[in-house]
């Protein structure tokens, strides 16, 4: 994940498999499930989604729409229960699918918009967009694999 470097150290490492999917939105359900940003990734070769993803996704619209599913769901993750939280997966895929597919195309459009303005820059003000737009091209890749792989799914 290069994020976390180019905050912290004003430089883009594209050597990352993967990305932070950017579910910022979603920490609450992240921290419930023991999870944190080092394990909700969309990789970038592959477009690729780690479990937890799938994980927190679910789980959030399982609070918001069937709370007891959501206390079974919450147990099977935490208790690493794999066969009776896959069933939840399989059961709800389509809305994980849809609620994915939203976050992909929105975060998308942001990166769009993101990157225009910042393209717009005069540099020697805002010395830093070019490498604001660099990583932002690194996730923009990582995401349009991500969308390629879920629209086909």
């Amino acid at each position: 994940n290069p994020s976390p470097l180019f905050a912290t150290y004003g430089f883009l490492d594209e050597s990352c498999p993967a990305t932070f999917c950017k579910v910022m939105h979603l920490r609450d359900e992240m921290q419930q499930l023991g999870y944190d940003f080092s394990n909700l990734l969309f990789f970038k070769s592959t477009g690729a989604i780690s479990p937890e993803v799938y994980d927190v996704v679910l789980y959030s619209i399982l609070l918001k729409n069937d709370p007891g599913s959501a206390q079974g769901f919450f147990q099977a993750v935490t208790s690493r229960d794999e066969n009776t939280k896959g069933k939840y997966h399989n059961q709800y895929f389509q809305y994980t699918k849809q609620e994915l597919q939203k976050h992909v195309d929105s975060t998308l459009a942001d990166l769009d918009r993101l990157s225009s303005m910042a393209q717009s820059y005069d540099r020697r003000t805002h010395p830093r967009a070019p490498i604001i737009l660099q990583h932002n091209q690194f996730v923009k890749e990582t995401f349009l694999r991500v969308k390629q792989n879920l629209d086909a799914m």
